[in-house]
């Protein structure tokens, strides 16, 4: 695929390319602004119950309790794939 290729494909593009009505423009911003939104949120907790964890005093979790949790976590994410898999071959 060459230099001239790759140029027809761009014209090929903007050719089919149209301007968006401004009933789709509103929509896809109102899309992209709530997603913003919904991100900025999550990432404002995540930084709020960071920094309340940074000043309290939280003793060491035991390894037999870590080992227990990471196993149930995994089986769960075992048990989810594989209903969702389940589900994708009805």
């Amino acid at each position: 695929m060459g230099l001239s290729d790759v140029i027809s494909d761009w014209v090929k593009v903007l050719r089919l390319a149209t301007k968006p009505s401004s009933e789709e423009y509103k929509l896809t911003l109102r899309v992209v602004l709530l997603g913003l939104g919904i991100l900025g949120t999550i990432g404002f907790f995540f930084q709020l119950v960071g920094s309340m964890l940074e000043f309290t005093s939280i003793q060491a979790v035991p390894r037999e309790y870590a080992l227990v949790g990471g196993l149930l976590v995994g089986v769960a994410v075992l048990f989810v794939a594989l209903y969702l898999k389940s589900r994708s071959e009805l």
